[in-house]
């Protein structure tokens, strides 16, 4: 239904992680929990066994308001996600859907599990529940990888690059550089530009 052009060019994230540094897990972690405001630009990738997609992403996300577009490198909007509180809005190929349950709908438009929610806080490197298990990288005590159960599939998400973030007095540590697997699905992010 959606056809996201797969030659999109960008710039690689930077890890400017430098060597020695060290992060307090358990601080970053409550420090990220109530980071609840945020902006990221970049790219992601869906890949299955059948076929690869590919597009240009920005997701602003506040408490309970949320914009996420995906756009062809020509700059086309192929789909537009507007949720305020728990109604959510998908515009995609000139239609427009409306549901409260967010991942049925989109699975619905896409034929595709996407974990909505839990990529929030995915995507920050914290734990969506209790039951979410890390490995963290033995110098800088990052995370490396994280295993979740969502909405009955497992999941794994590898870290592979970070970057820092300067917020008043407070230095934070994001992935840049995020690939997400269940089965079959992969889904590649890349983050050129984190907003917070």
């Amino acid at each position: 239904m959606i056809t996201l052009l797969s030659a999109c060019t960008t710039t690689q994230p930077i890890n400017d992680i430098k060597p020695g540094y060290t992060s307090d897990i358990i601080k970053r972690e409550k420090t990220l929990a109530q980071l609840t405001t945020w902006q990221v630009k970049g790219k992601i990738a869906f890949i299955n066994s059948v076929e690869r997609k590919s597009a240009s992403l920005f997701w602003n996300k506040s408490n309970t308001n949320q914009q996420l577009n995906l756009t062809t490198y020509l700059g086309i909007n192929v789909l537009k996600l507007t949720s305020v509180d728990s109604m959510h809005t998908i515009e995609v190929d000139g239609e427009s859907y409306q549901d409260e349950n967010l991942d049925s709908l989109i699975e619905s438009l896409v034929d595709m599990r996407f974990p909505t929610e839990a990529l929030s806080y995915w995507i920050k490197a914290i734990p969506y529940n209790n039951n979410d298990s890390f490995t963290f990288s033995p110098e800088s005590q990052l995370p490396k990888t994280l295993t979740s159960q969502y909405n009955g599939y497992h999941w794994l998400i590898q870290y592979s690059s970070y970057q820092t973030i300067q917020k008043g007095d407070t230095t934070i540590t994001l992935p840049n550089k995020i690939k997400i697997t269940s089965a079959d699905l992969t889904i590649n992010i890349a983050i050129n530009d984190w907003t917070i």
